[in-house]
Parts: C-alpha cells; structure tokens; sequence
C-alpha cells in the first residue's frame, strides 16, 4: 500500500488501470485530478501494488475534525455515479484493509451497487458499514444495427419527425456533434448559456460553472485529447439550443449533463437527442448509452435495463463504538441538507 497525495504523481498507472477495470468516468484521472485542482481538496489516493503493478486504488478527500477523519469518495457530490477500481478480490481486500489501517471513516453516495469493492465492504470484517439504496441509473442496451425505431414505438418517432418538420419549414433544425477541443471551446459559451436557461427557477444543479463546475471544461479538454467526448447539441433556428454531453468508457457511452433551452420544449429536446445517440450509436462505436443518475419520464420510455447506485457510510471497527459513529455518518448529509434548506427559507 502507498498514498499518493498529488495526483500526477501516478497518473499514467492510474489510468492504464482504470482503462483495464474502470466502468465510469468518474473513476479516471481526468475527472478526479480536475475536481481537486478546482476545489483545492486535501487529496489521497490510496494505491495497492502486486508484483509493481497498481491493482487497486481509491481517490479520496479527507476532512480532520479533532482525532476524526472523514474520507469522502471523490465524485460525491457531484452527480455521478462513482466506484472504486480494483482488478480482483484479492486487490479489493487489501485495499480496505489499507483504509482501515489508516482510520478513516469513510463517506459516499452514488456508489455502485455491483462494484467488487463495494460487494466486498458489506461483508468485510474491519468496518462497520451502512449503505442505503440512492438512485437508479436507467440504460439503453443497443446490438449492432438496432437503432430507434427497435426501442420506440412508430408513432412517438413519427411525432419527432413532425416537430423537426415544423421548424424546418420555417429555419433549420440539426444535430451538431462536437469531439475535439477546439470546437468545444468555439461552443462553450453557448453551451454555458443553455445550461445557465435550462436549469433557472427550478432546484437542479448547474455543474458547469461555479461553485460546482469550476472544474468542468478542463475536464472535458482533456476527455477531448483522449478522444472520447461526445456532445450532441440540437441547433434550432440557427441558435444552440439543447445538448447531451457524453463521454466514452469502453463500449459504454455515459450521459453526464444534458440542458435545454425552454423556449425549444415543444420539440421534446430531450427524446430527440437520445434518438439521434441510438441512431449513431454504431458509428460512436458503443453499445449502451448510461443515462446518467436520476429516473425521469424521458429515461424511463427509452431504457432497456438499469443498475442501482447506493449511499455508503462505513467506520474501521478499530474505532470504538463504530456502530454509533456510523449511524451518526449516515444522518450527517440529511441533517446539514434541512439546515440548508432552513437557512435559504430565512429572509
């Protein structure tokens, strides 16, 4: 075991191991290095070798409160689903057994239900463990040469059509896809500006900008560089108008963030971006399209199966009455989540 506490120090192992096992963006180092940069985290990753070779790793943020430490999994928070990577159950024992060994308590929502590593801390013997069922994360399975009309009945494809149809008789209405980093960077204004229209007057969360999405273009530039950024964006009018920002894990495509102006919600934005991913999905070269975390209306008419993502609140049974501590891990968020809604009531 080694804890690494900048993560440059081991990017190119930790990605050729999250390339080897990894099944989420959250897990690479792309995503986390940028999310400690932006926030100034007190990052450790903690690293398991065999025979030289990296085989596990967890990427933590640590918060010392007194002779407590609170490990949170990086990406909690943040709207992802997260996991641990491991290559066996040799490597996920022995990395729990490291975190164990250094006392932290340990935090994280939207883990994966079916992580090894998370099958393996409900049953390992050195922590004290919570975990709650969170969310569900719809998916669309597709083979090769199925498209929309294999998962859509006729009729709903026919009123997408017929909404293109009305605005393009009167303008113009395409998908845009964007890849590279220079043409993010040409569009990341206009994709801010949807996202800012998208999410106002409602609670939702605005990852792309401040104090959440400070990290969100650097990120992207770099999933660009490694050529697996994925945003369809729907140009109606002339003007951006909607967009799903998708970014390639293996043969998985993961929908991170999708926003859409109100003025363009007439032409069910939302279905018609998922249409054109399953109408692509053999040129994009995958062959599952994650719908990121949340069940709506929209996911759930287009989804072929899902998978569960839990809240995880686990305590070192080293620490004396680790069962109080992790009932009391378990009700922080809810608890600070009531006096933040409490205050924002206050006038």
């Amino acid at each position: 075991m080694h804890v690494h506490s900048e993560p440059s120090s081991i990017e190119s192992e930790w990605s050729a191991l999250a390339d080897r096992v990894g099944t989420v963006f959250s897990s690479r180092p792309s995503f986390v290095a940028n999310v400690v940069r932006a926030s100034s985290l007190d990052f450790e990753l903690v690293a398991i070798r065999r025979d030289g070779q990296l085989v596990a790793s967890a990427a933590l943020s640590l918060v010392r409160r007194g002779p407590f430490t609170l490990a949170k999994v990086i990406g909690t928070g943040l709207g992802v689903p997260i996991e641990f990577l491991s290559e066996d159950t040799e490597a996920s024992d022995a990395l729990l057994d490291a975190i164990a060994s250094l006392g932290y308590m340990v935090d994280a929502d939207s883990m994966i239900t079916n992580d090894p590593t998370v099958r393996r801390l409900a049953q390992h013997p050195s922590w004290t463990v919570n975990m709650m069922v969170r969310e569900r994360v719809p998916v669309i399975d597709l083979a090769v040469g199925q498209t929309a009309s294999d998962l859509r009945s006729a009729k709903s494809l026919k009123r997408l059509r017929q909404y293109r149809s009305e605005v393009q008789r009167r303008s113009s209405f395409r998908v845009e896809e964007i890849t590279d980093i220079s043409h993010l960077d040409v569009r990341w204004n206009d994709i801010l500006e949807v996202a800012v229209r998208g999410i106002a007057g409602t609670t939702k969360i605005n990852y792309l900008t401040a104090p959440h999405g400070e990290f969100a273009r650097d990120f992207l530039r770099s999933e660009a560089r490694a050529g697996r950024l994925c945003i369809a964006g729907l140009v109606i009018d002339g003007q951006w108008s909607a967009h799903e920002i998708g970014l390639r894990t293996g043969s998985r495509m993961e929908g991170w963030l999708t926003h859409y102006d109100p003025t363009v919600g007439r032409c069910q934005p939302g279905h018609q971006l998922i249409e054109w991913f399953a109408n692509n999905h053999d040129e994009l070269g995958v062959d599952a399209l994650d719908q990121g975390v949340g069940v709506n209306e929209i996911k759930s008419v287009w989804a072929t199966s899902d998978y569960e993502l839990v809240r995880v609140s686990a305590v070192p049974k080293t620490w004396a009455m680790s069962g109080v501590l992790v009932r009391l891990l378990r009700q922080l968020p809810p608890a600070l989540s009531r006096i933040r809604r409490y205050v924002q009531r206050c006038p």
